[in-house]
């Protein structure tokens, strides 16, 4: 199984060095941070995609063209991909990686200058500007500094990309691979026989017996035997003539979803090949409606061995997939940073609930550096309210995360947020209760990253009346904005109570009062001020 990755220069990771799970792996990360870079290097070094990687400057890292062209220094591409320790692997170990002087199992991928071409590059050294890639060459060695052989790989490695324009436009070739390496060894000669013997059946047939002696007519000043057949006997009619059917559809004609689900099921069905499985999939999500998702990720969760690697935008995919599996990639200035979750900073129940309760935006929280947590949307448009009328934009603009959790899961979230190191508010009625007693109640362990606001009059138990009784004075247009109307003889009881029975509403109509062009800036209770403030400190 794959322990550790390392990449250097290639495409937006200038440095990369990320240890694996030995089961599931979900990497997870903003846009642009390098997830599927990440992937896609793992996968050159495996062998997928070599053939038609074409070797140009864009592969580089930006920052090593500027380093070229002042000092003439030729840049390389590495990328190591490190196996864990295995006896049985012991011939592939050695010293040829950058991680010296262990003796370690893995393969090294590298694009390198070739020093063939050193005169010729001497005589334009000084007036190259741009990276020489026609003078450069790709290698793929063991760690013991054997060349890396495809079908020798101790592996059966399976990429599944339902998001990739390139095996999109290859479907057959690629599910027909997966289906050659699935089938048994008798399986395989048993297709080769039939093909063989269609080959045989055409040759024979009395109307191409007749066709291939008018063309040997046609030819016999040249050559006398000339004529048709079919090639069945090569690699290529797995591709051109084999074609993998589902319900009497062609495979390439079907949903991508659909593809999608198969060609996992054949990647993750080891039974007859010997080899253990490692299998990437790029956004598993992508195409695949919510019940065919879970349909996907239960077979994914119900597998027993082999080792997996997801990369994911979607939340349901990774509680489904448990979040103690998670990889977090962040990428400064091409310097990729991993975290996790640490088990020893988390109650086991956490991952159990968001595993059996897939639904919650868990990445939300786990992607961002602050977050505010709030009870209900009421509380969320309040809080947008107040970001608005005080910095004229949404928390998110910010970087702020702001979410509405209830129940159980509040504290499940703060768990996760306690973890990861997320500096988060919480924003919550006191229902009754004291500062102190709410404090303790969502940080006992008083931690710095955690602050809990609430209302420290305990007469003013919930939203409606802290609000309103931080506009006491604004009584009247308060009502009229909430209401939607004019209240003859509007009193504070009575506007509470309208607030209390159109919780949503009111919060919407006053959040909605921000876009017309004369409105009254309304104060909002001050432990929700507080929170803001301390989180933006």
């Amino acid at each position: 199984m794959i322990e550790r990755v390392i990449i250097k220069n290639y495409k937006g990771i200038k440095s990369a060095d990320i240890k694996f799970h030995d089961f599931t792996n979900i990497i997870v990360g903003n846009n642009g941070v390098g997830k599927s870079t990440i992937i896609e290097a793992m996968s050159l070094a495996l062998g997928y995609g070599l053939n038609s990687l074409e070797v140009t400057p864009n592969l580089f890292h930006h920052s090593v063209w500027e380093e070229f062209r002042e000092t003439k220094e030729l840049p390389e591409i590495y990328i190591e991909v490190i196996f864990k320790t295995n006896p049985e692997l012991a011939e592939y170990s050695g010293k040829n990686h950058s991680l010296h002087p262990e003796e370690l199992i893995g393969i090294h991928f590298s694009i390198c200058f070739d020093e063939d071409y050193r005169d010729l590059f001497e005589l334009e050294k000084v007036d190259c500007k741009h990276i020489p890639c026609e003078y450069y060459k790709i290698e793929r060695y063991w760690f013991s500094d054997a060349p890396v052989k495809q079908f020798n790989i101790p592996y059966n490695i399976q990429l599944i990309d339902s998001t990739s324009a390139f095996f999109n436009s290859r479907t057959n070739q690629y599910i027909t691979r997966i289906i050659q390496s699935k089938l048994s060894e008798k399986e395989n000669i048993m297709i080769k026989k039939k093909l063989r013997k269609i080959k045989q059946n055409f040759e024979e047939d009395e109307d191409v017996i007749e066709i291939n002696r008018s063309l040997s007519l046609k030819t016999e000043k040249v050559k006398k035997d000339f004529s048709i057949s079919v090639d069945l006997n090569s690699k290529s009619a797995w591709n051109t003539i084999m074609c993998p059917v589902l319900e009497e559809i062609p495979f390439n004609q079907i949903g991508l979803g659909e593809q999608c689900i198969i060609k996992t099921l054949l990647s993750i069905d080891n039974k007859e090949n010997k080899k253990e499985s490692i299998v990437i999939i790029e956004e598993p999500e992508s195409h695949l409606s919510h019940t065919k998702m879970h349909e996907l990720l239960q077979y994914l969760s119900d597998r027993t061995e082999g080792q997996l690697f997801v990369t994911t935008h979607s939340s349901f995919v990774a509680n489904r997939l448990e979040l103690n599996n998670l990889i977090l990639i962040a990428n400064t200035n091409g310097v990729i940073s991993d975290s996790r979750i640490s088990i020893a900073g988390i109650d086991i129940d956490v991952y159990k609930y968001f595993f059996k309760t897939c639904n919650y935006p868990t990445l939300r929280l786990t992607l961002c550096k602050k977050a505010v947590l709030v009870e209900g949307p009421t509380d969320e448009m309040l809080v947008t309210y107040y970001y608005k009328t005080q910095r004229n934009k949404h928390p998110f603009d910010d970087g702020i995360e702001l979410m509405s959790v209830t129940g159980v899961a509040f504290k499940h979230f703060i768990q996760l947020a306690k973890s990861l190191n997320i500096k988060l508010a919480i924003i919550t009625d006191n229902d009754g209760k004291s500062e102190d007693e709410i404090i303790n109640l969502y940080n006992s362990e008083k931690s710095v990253n955690i602050g809990v606001f609430t209302e420290k009059e305990r007469t003013l138990n919930t939203l409606e009346p802290s609000f309103v009784n931080k506009n006491i004075t604004k009584l009247n247009s308060l009502s009229k904005v909430v209401r939607k109307k004019k209240e003859a003889e509007e009193t504070k009881e009575k506007l509470i109570e309208f607030m209390e029975n159109n919780k949503t509403e009111w919060a919407y109509r006053l959040l909605s009062s921000l876009d017309e062009d004369k409105h009254e800036i309304f104060n909002v209770p001050d432990y929700i001020t507080s929170a803001i403030s301390w989180l933006n400190e």
